[in-house]
């Protein structure tokens, strides 16, 4: 760090410690900053002081009341506690709450001095670790691609919530990018030099999630021959990513809850209670206020989850990043599996942006390194693209085709009532197909239409339908 970003606090009321501290640490390049109260103390906190030493007992606080206010404030300063009222259950209580060091008045100046450079130390070299696993981050990790208005709204949701240390929900149909969003807060959030641990509930069987969170001591059950530390506390310091939550069973739920309450947990056959420094964000592809009301998901685990919710659109709705994104895997698909530079062709481009895709994301992906391999050339065609093409064919599409043949010449003719005679006879028409396919079930057809039963029956009467 350059010694004009050497700025320190000091908050203590005692004009005399100040005066010695501001006489030891000035010539050494440090810039010195005093308050004698904690609400103004609080206030330069702001001004973004890279080391901050705070006296525990103040006139208008508590100094482990401050520390705690600090740390949401501004995480990332080294915080060094003084005080003249020592007590053993002070400096414990002051250490698990994050300070940086504890200090007994009155202080030898060669001491703080040593603290003092050994703090910057630290955040000099917790900077740069930031710095290169974040490069890391970059390189190993793909991008969140996309510049179309609903990928924006994401990104400013990401830049929001990453620095505030709170529980996050990610919602969005599977193959969406619900992972990527979660590194994303991660890496721009105070704990990116921790790490980030990923689960996916569905993929593990509901009796083993529990040891794979909380892990379990020798013995607590058959086949358990040593020790195993779960991903709670493998992510001490980081981020735990819980894909699929509303897959987990509610017994499980009821601990994760109370971790989430406690920021503590007691791994299987253990008496012990463990502490773990963990933000947790989960994410799922169902509707989780229908599986609170249907009383799979407990409603304050919920709730405890969506203090902040970020939803990830399905591709079908940003289709203009698909270019961006064909772009983005042919770059991939050429480093990782060493096909050599590939383009598409103008017909393999139309069909990949016409395409619904169900799979999302990952389906794109997929389909593009599949055609990458399977295209002898550095043409992908067409013929290389192995997809549904029942799927290329949106409804938007198919209304804009029979529309436009249909409206050709009616634009001309005044008075037809255009928009009510359309409307009507699409509404006609899906109603009479819909009635067909479930051989005359109103109430299977009302389901599949999205409305209610005494809307259908209203519907069939005014169109009279039989």
């Amino acid at each position: 760090m350059k010694s004009l970003d050497k700025k320190i606090l000091v908050i203590d009321d005692d004009e005399s410690i100040i005066w010695v501290i501001k006489k030891a640490l000035e010539p050494l390049g440090y810039r010195m900053m005093a308050r004698s109260k904690l609400a103004s103390g609080l206030r330069a906190v702001q001004e973004r002081p890279q080391v901050i030493l705070l006296d525990l007992i103040l006139p208008d606080g508590d100094g482990l009341e401050g520390l705690r206010e600090i740390h949401l404030m501004n995480p990332e300063a080294a915080v060094i506690m003084i005080t003249a009222h020592a007590k053993m259950q002070s400096a414990i209580t002051a250490m698990q709450e994050g300070a940086y060091d504890y200090i007994e008045k009155p202080f030898d100046i060669e001491e703080l001095k040593i603290v003092v450079e050994k703090a910057f130390k630290d955040l000099s070299l917790k900077a740069e670790l930031k710095i290169l696993k974040k490069e890391a981050f970059e390189t190993d990790s793909p991008h969140i691609v996309g510049k179309s208005p609903k990928i924006l709204k994401v990104f400013k949701a990401i830049g929001r919530v990453a620095s505030k240390d709170v529980t996050v929900l990610i919602t969005g149909e599977s193959g969406t990018g619900k992972e990527l969003v979660a590194k994303a807060i991660h890496i721009n959030s105070s704990r990116s030099i921790g790490p980030f641990v990923a689960i996916n509930s569905a993929s593990i069987p509901r009796d083993l999630l529990e040891s794979e969170l909380f892990g379990y001591k020798k013995g607590a059950f058959t086949g358990a021959t040593r020790n195993k530390t779960g991903q709670i506390q493998a992510a001490h310091g980081g981020t735990l990513f819980l894909d699929e939550i509303a897959e987990m069973d509610t017994g499980l739920q009821a601990k994760l809850l109370r971790f989430l309450q406690d920021k503590e947990f007691t791994p299987l056959g253990s008496n012990e209670s463990i502490k773990a420094d963990v933000r947790i964000i989960g994410a799922t592809n169902r509707n989780m206020k229908e599986a609170v009301s249907s009383g799979s998901f407990r409603e304050d685990l919920y709730y405890r989850f969506n203090v902040v919710q970020i939803k990830v659109p399905p591709l079908r709705d940003r289709k203009e990043d698909i270019p961006l994104l064909i772009k983005h895997f042919l770059r991939e698909a050429s480093e990782k599996l060493e096909t050599g530079r590939k383009e598409f062709s103008k017909e393999a481009k139309t069909l990949l942006t016409k395409y619904d895709w169900p799979g999302n994301i990952r389906e794109l992906d997929n389909v593009i390194k599949r055609a990458c391999i399977l295209s002898s050339g550095t043409v992908v065609d067409r013929k290389d693209l192995i997809i549904d093409e029942d799927n290329a064919y949106s409804v938007k599409d198919f209304l804009e085709d029979k529309l436009k043949r249909y409206l050709k010449d009616m634009t001309k003719v005044s008075n037809f009532k255009l928009y009510d005679t359309v409307l009507s006879e699409v509404e006609k028409a899906l109603i009479m197909i819909v009635l067909k396919e479930t051989n005359g079930n109103q109430l299977k057809t009302a389901k599949a239409l999205g409305i209610n039963r005494n809307t259908l029956r209203t519907k069939i009467k005014q169109y009279r339908i039989k």
